[in-house]
């Protein structure tokens, strides 16, 4: 649909998605904010973001369930145990439930 892919809706979408991070934030203060670099950082106003990760969704496509050496990401697991936990953020396509980060690729690296 012409309408629904117009840049002004996407603005729309993105600000809509972004008060609901927020609202997120505001019910759990005490777990740092973190964006998935690339999609998920276009969510978060970037002076609430207490820091940035990287989970290339690839790493669980094709039953290819494997870590990655490269995307540690140790500066979450070090704010993950101080606090407990963390929020994180990131974007998926229309139409599907979760990001194939979160699905995938986040599940190996909380397991490993």
């Amino acid at each position: 649909c012409q309408e629904r892919s117009s840049l002004p809706n996407y603005l729309l979408s993105i600000s809509e998605d972004a008060e609901f991070v927020e609202s997120i934030r505001r019910r759990h203060p005490d777990f740092p904010l973190f964006a998935n670099l690339r999609a998920g950082a276009w969510y978060v106003r970037p002076e609430a973001l207490d820091g940035t990760c990287y989970f290339k969704s690839t790493d669980g496509h094709s039953n290819n369930w494997d870590f990655s050496s490269t995307r540690l990401n140790l500066h979450l697991l070090t704010a993950v145990a101080k606090n407990g936990g963390a929020l994180l953020v990131d974007s998926t396509r229309r139409g599907k439930r979760f990001p194939d980060s979160f699905s995938k690729t986040v599940p190996i690296w909380c397991a490993v």
